[in-house]
């Protein structure tokens, strides 16, 4: 009876680890999109600082982020009208509820900074990398994909440097170089393994 007990558990814990894993992989393409995006609206926020372009920061970072969520809204709009079933477990509401309240809080944030000129004082971009680093090692751990944890560590490498410097327009260069290679990065090799999965299946 013990060991029955014991089977399960285990075929519990490996199907919500499958699961969370199979969840992260389905998310690839929306941290490529949202990667490659902050990176667009990081390179222009360095542009205009630099004179080199005339759209401001603000409504060019309410586009940048609206295009996200939109994406994201649309594929989830896009799975119910398929009429995929809605995953349930346990791992893969933690992992949504983990990055659906990162989004918001990122966004509420950023926008809140932008709207009062906050922004200008550089802490910003090192808060996003440090609780950008703080899901990402969250996911490593919950979808059992080891390297993501190299990747969060990563993201607080950049969180330090991007506080050294927080008072230079580098420091938005620095940002979209995180955006791509820390999040669009990874969501690309997600996404190259979910096409994997579906071509073996």
């Amino acid at each position: 009876m013990l060991d029955e007990d014991v089977r399960e558990d285990i075929a519990f814990i490996r199907a919500a680890i499958e699961e969370g894993r199979g969840y992260a992989v389905a998310c690839g393409p929306d941290m490529a999109v949202w990667g490659v995006t902050l990176a667009i609206g990081f390179a222009a926020t360095y542009a205009f600082v630099r004179g080199w372009s005339p759209l401001p920061p603000l409504p060019l970072w309410l586009i940048v982020l609206g295009l996200p969520w939109a994406y994201r809204l649309f594929r989830a709009g896009r799975r119910a009208l398929a009429g995929e079933p809605a995953r349930r477990s346990p791992t893969v509401m933690s992992l949504r509820m983990l990055w659906l309240g990162l989004g918001i809080f990122l966004t509420t944030l950023a926008v809140a900074a932008l709207w009062t000129g906050e922004s200008r004082n550089g802490w910003l971009d090192a808060t996003a990398a440090g609780a950008m680093g703080m899901a990402v090692f969250a996911t490593a751990w919950l979808a059992a994909l080891p390297w993501l944890r190299w990747v969060a560590f990563a993201w607080w490498c950049g969180e330090l440097a991007l506080f050294a410097l927080r008072h230079r327009p580098e420091a938005l260069l620095l940002s979209a170089a995180l955006m791509l290679v820390l999040l669009a990065g990874p969501g690309l090799v997600l996404a190259a393994r979910r096409r994997r999965n579906v071509l073996a299946a």
